[in-house]
């Protein structure tokens, strides 16, 4: 099955047919293909010339970018260029597909396109992305230098406590911002500074922006709660916890719901070592496939570690006890991990939303904006308190819809989607409270812990 496209498809139908193991061939700089609505494209040529930046070609290559292609384009209009670089046509897909974009998908987009053009409004810049940063790069450092650098806090416990959790706090903070902004190129225009920003969660935090690169923007955002293709819900069998319906039930996820959420503090130090087996050892995260690494992902991924490991581990060591060092280690790990993780489960991982799968043919019966829409909730949009520490993931819908656009600029369009998916008759999910949205996760997980109906889905252990 392929896609379809008749406005666009019918003028270019001719050429060679590619299937999706042989399209999966072409995934490096010196020979890149990639395919779009069924049409396959040889980019090798362009990527140098590509206005967004030799990276974003180099993940897509070698795979279906549709969603990708038409999120970050004005739908329709890069057509005339993608003309000249055809070579023929997709005739299997190895991921769902999606229906042509919606009467709701073209309006949106519309609107949010005319509301910053009418208004000359940059929607990648504002004064407070800069600030924001800046409070944030302080803290790391200030919260570092604090536990090892400054002698009557060395001398106190206590105080290197609370500086660590300030410090696990502000890493949680890189990847809420920098490295989030970064991994959707919506702050400034500057390929270059999307790789600096990136950079900063690999030599910071110590895990790879590269893999959350494909595991994010090319596998989540596009797959948004499909099982089998979003990473970010993949499971195995059996699991630490049962999220979704096609889980195998287990008794010991009787009651998960008040064990699992402790094990959310073990996420940083589980995706460090998960980088390297993704990346060296089976080479894709779950169904999202990596490409070969060109040399800057290769310096950042490994001089990162390297770094990681030199300011977090080695330079303590020489200056208190390793018992310390390791109690500071864990403490701003798991205030990094539980602030990450908690925040992004409320948002999709709920009982709210919806849990879409492909039919026979590996379609979605659904637009992929609407579906964005159905799988995302929201919760207090009134709070900047909330808005400024979870990195405005509290506008989750509209940053999946438009994650291109900064997130400081959230809060101007969402009464656009709002009243859109209103005269469209889509219903958009809310809670009025962060701790409403934490709420409906753990009860998913409650649910998810219960024992099925069907005795097939039921295994003792």
């Amino acid at each position: 099955m392929r896609h379809t496209n008749v406005d666009s498809n019918s003028q270019l139908r001719s050429g060679k047919k590619l299937t999706w193991e042989e399209l999966a061939q072409h995934n490096k700089a010196d020979d890149a293909y990639v395919a779009i609505r069924g049409n396959v494209y040889d980019i090798t040529n362009f990527i140098k010339r590509h206005p967004g930046g030799e990276d974003i070609l180099l993940f897509a290559s070698g795979r279906d970018a549709t969603q990708a292609f038409e999120t970050y384009h004005e739908l329709g209009k890069p057509d005339l260029v993608l003309k000249k670089y055809f070579i023929g046509t997709l005739i299997s897909n190895e991921l769902p597909v999606f229906l042509e974009p919606s009467e709701f998908h073209r309006t949106v987009k519309k609107r949010v396109e005319e509301y910053f053009r009418v208004n000359q409004i940059d929607p990648k810049n504002r004064i407070t992305i800069w600030i924001r940063y800046a409070i944030i790069f302080g803290a790391f450092i200030g919260s570092y230098n604090a536990q090892f650098f400054v002698p009557y806090i060395v001398e106190r416990t206590w105080l290197q406590i609370i500086f660590a959790i300030v410090l696990g706090f502000a890493s949680a903070q890189i990847g809420l911002n920098p490295l989030h902004d970064a991994s959707h190129f919506s702050v400034t225009n500057d390929p270059f500074v999307w790789k600096i920003l990136s950079a900063t969660h690999d030599f910071f935090n110590g895990a790879s922006n590269l893999v959350w690169m494909y595991q994010h923007s090319l596998g989540h955002h596009i797959y948004t709660n499909i099982e089998g293709a979003d990473p970010d819900i993949v499971t195995s069998d059996p699991d630490i916890r049962r999220i979704k319906l096609g889980q195998r039930w287990y008794s010991r996820y009787i009651n998960q719901h008040i064990f699992v959420p402790f094990l959310y503090g073990l996420l940083a130090f589980k995706v460090r070592i998960q980088d390297i087996i993704i990346v060296y050892i089976v080479g894709s995260n779950d169904k999202i496939r990596i490409n070969p690494l060109n040399t800057w992902h290769t310096s950042v991924f490994w001089g990162g570690k390297a770094f990681f490991i030199l300011f977090r581990i080695i330079i303590p060591l020489t200056i208190i006890s390793a018992w310390k060092v390791a109690t500071l280690f864990v403490i701003t790990d798991l205030i990094t991990s539980y602030w990450l993780a908690l925040t992004f489960q409320a948002n999709h991982v709920v009982n709210e939303v919806e849990w879409p799968l492909p039919d026979e043919k590996g379609l979605i019966q659904k637009d992929w904006a609407e579906m964005q829409v159905v799988t995302t909730q929201d919760y207090a949009h009134d709070s900047y308190f909330w808005t400024s520490i979870v990195g405005s993931l509290n506008y989750q819908t509209v940053h999946h819809i438009f994650p291109q656009i900064s997130q400081h600029r959230y809060g101007e369009i969402t009464p656009i989607v709002k009243e859109t998916c209103k005269e469209f008759g889509i219903p958009f999910y809310y809670k009025e409270t962060f701790w409403e949205a934490f709420g409906s996760h753990i009860e998913h997980l409650r649910l998810m812990g219960l024992p099925p109906q069907s005795k097939d889905d039921i295994k003792l252990d």
